[in-house]
């Protein structure tokens, strides 16, 4: 960019102080100057950038001998105002774009060493201020096309940010959309749909913490299919993915409540977290889930297979404090509807829960 902005600008300067100098009828070694540092020198510059060790440190050396060298000129030429500002104002922009507002100061310590070395050493011409038309002219589109030149830098590189700025928000709501896609997957069963034991883990404290926050009964309901076992066994392992899939619909028709949680807790086994209800109103719904799934078998061929519910009801705080204590107290609850035959659903007792805590 340095090179190709320093390049334009020495062509157009180039051609406004030849302007000048046939005004003024200048001698040959000063057109051998003019070409040497306004031809060669942006070349040259731009060489020894390349070509350094820390090319950074090199151009910004370059932009100081850019306004030395105008400095030089604008003495050697008697400060002509039109040309001396159009100087001044390409320096002190290329330095201020790249040093901020000290470039400033820099700049015209630069432009002041390089007229002072000229009027020192008695090269310089006497002050003329004045310009003809053709070359007041060419300075002002000098500075117009140079100034034009900076601008479509600046164009291109706020586009070029604004794309990649763009590009990177929808990288990054890509990857939000992955990690809560993650999450989603890590959270929750992916044959039935339901969330898994390790949400289950991380919710049932919280929930629990909160019904005893507001003083509200919480029941925790753990179904297991009967006999399960036997359904993959005589008939296939997709069956039987079917028979857990057809619980998971029905116990979330009966997961009604807005923060009632449903849950594939590992195998045939289910837990329904109803908060704000006791063990009566759970009791309700394990009968409503138990009736509905024995009245829903599937069919295959030309026969059905059903299957049957044991459930096991706990409640916050009369069956467990924490979580783990009401978790395994429907755990012995549902223990005792399989010993006593299966298909029922039993209540947890503080005998059942302080046998649930052994179990």
């Amino acid at each position: 960019m340095n090179r190709r902005n320093r390049s334009i600008f020495y062509v157009l300067l180039l051609l406004t102080v030849a302007s000048y100098l046939l005004q003024v009828g200048a001698s040959p070694m000063t057109w051998v100057l003019l070409v040497l540092q306004f031809a060669v020198y942006p070349q040259v510059a731009y060489f020894v950038a390349l070509h350094a060790d820390d090319q950074r440190k090199a151009e910004h050396r370059n932009q100081l001998l850019d306004g030395f060298w105008a400095g030089c000129w604008m003495a050697g030429l008697g400060f002509p105002l039109w040309i001396a500002f159009a100087m001044f104002a390409g320096a002190c922009l290329h330095m201020v774009v790249f040093y901020g507002l000290r470039g400033l100061p820099m700049v015209l310590a630069a432009m002041g060493l390089g007229a002072g070395l000229v009027a020192l050493a008695g090269s310089g011409r006497a002050l003329h201020f004045d310009t003809d038309l053709r070359t007041t002219a060419l300075s002002m589109l000098s500075l117009t096309l140079f100034f034009v030149t900076y601008a479509l830098d600046g164009y291109r590189r706020a586009m070029y940010q604004h794309a990649s700025e763009m590009k990177l928000r929808a990288q990054v709501k890509e990857i939000e959309a992955l990690q809560a896609q993650l999450y989603q997957q890590t959270m929750c069963d992916p044959l039935t749909g339901l969330l898994n034991r390790r949400h289950l883990e991380k919710a049932l404290p919280s929930a629990v913490d909160l019904a005893r926050a507001q003083g509200r009964p919480l029941a925790l309901l753990v179904v297991d299919i009967d006999h399960f076992k036997h359904v993959n066994d005589e008939h296939g392992h997709a069956v039987g993915d079917e028979v857990l899939q057809a619980l998971a619909l029905l116990m979330k028709d009966v997961a009604v409540g807005q923060d009632d949680l449903v849950y594939r807790y590992g195998g045939e086994e289910f837990v329904l977290v109803l908060p704000g209800r006791d063990a009566d109103a759970a009791r309700n719904t394990a009968e409503q889930l138990r009736l509905a799934f024995v009245g829903k078998p599937i069919r295959r061929g030309d026969g059905w297979i059903g299957a049957t519910l044991s459930c096991g009801i706990a409640e916050f705080p009369t069956h467990g404090l924490h979580a783990r204590e009401l978790l395994r107290s429907a755990d012995a609850a549902l223990y005792r509807a399989k010993a006593n035959g299966r298909n029922r659903t039993e209540t947890s007792s503080a005998a059942l829960a302080e046998f649930g805590r052994h179990v």
